[in-house]
């Protein structure tokens, strides 16, 4: 069962639901440590066939490289939710890394290129039955769609292995979209909404990032959910636009059942304020 304070009250039952991938539905870590592993080698390669790079350089690019992406070497890990790897499109990702080495920008793609679908491989988060998941949603009557920086290919492949790319309504990445029409812009949701002929105050936004939140945010979204199982912190997600917080997208249908239940009840007092939730799961026993 949940526990926390009142939900917050939306003007319009939920038509459609805007899903985040990474760190949302998949596990991002494997594909970033890949990533950047790799990234790594190449940068390193790259000026030592240069001869242009003694030891000591070698530790300050690597040093500011992790850096400029948000990747602690140590943990494996991204630094939290306000690194590159955390929200950035790859286009900002890969401009900012050629600036920083003052190398052509076509260098630096064609090493990303090199190393495939990111994300394709990734596992669902917390190993969810994400086919069960959309099916679920999509019972309730809800348009499914995702919304990820992720590229075309990469995105396609994780939503196949997963089995649940022929469930979804539609799919935005990061080909589709201009660096100013990607999250936190209000654009793909909105656009979504306008595809689908419902109001954009019928829309749910779930995501792991303030990009995702924010996009919610922007776009005036019925609700905006922040999801634990990724990068975001509670309180940045809050503070960039989460109406409430569950620990993984497993949480939602329960949650929107929830609010289709409190719809049918007597409004709040005049003067009650609804507060922001955090939905968490607690024993039987508690």
């Amino acid at each position: 069962m949940f526990t926390g304070s009142n939900l917050r009250i939306i003007s319009a039952a939920p038509r459609i639901i805007v899903l985040d991938k990474d760190g949302t539905l998949g596990d991002a870590r494997y594909g970033l440590q890949n990533w950047v592993e790799t990234m790594t080698v190449k940068i390193i390669n790259h000026f030592e066939q240069a001869d242009i790079f003694p030891s000591m350089l070698k530790k300050d690019v690597t040093r500011k490289f992790h850096q400029l992406a948000g990747w602690d070497s140590e943990r494996r890990s991204i630094t939290g939710a306000a690194s590159m790897l955390a929200g950035a499109t790859w286009s900002d990702i890969l401009e900012a890394t050629a600036d920083l080495l003052s190398l052509p920008l076509p260098t630096v793609m064609a090493w990303h290129e090199s190393i495939g679908p990111l994300h394709g491989n990734d596992k669902p988060v917390n190993d969810l039955q994400l086919d069960e998941l959309i099916k679920k949603l999509k019972s309730m009557g809800l348009i499914v769609c995702v919304c990820t920086s992720d590229s075309r290919a990469s995105a396609e492949m994780a939503l196949k292995n997963w089995k649940i790319f022929d469930l979804l309504d539609d799919v935005i990445t990061s080909d589709d979209l201009t660096v100013d029409q990607s999250k936190p812009s209000p654009y793909p949701l909105r656009m979504l909404c306008e595809k689908f002929d419902v109001p954009v105050e019928s829309a749910i936004v779930a995501g792991d990032t303030a990009g995702d939140t924010l996009m919610g945010r922007n776009a005036a979204a019925g609700i905006t959910i922040g999801v634990l199982s990724g990068s975001g912190l509670p309180a940045d997600l809050l503070e960039n636009g989460a109406d409430i917080l569950l620990p993984d997208v497993s949480f939602i249908p329960d949650f929107i059942a929830q609010i289709s239940s409190n719809k049918k009840r007597p409004a709040s007092p005049p003067g009650e304020k609804n507060e922001r939730r955090i939905f968490r799961k607690v024993s039987a026993a508690a």
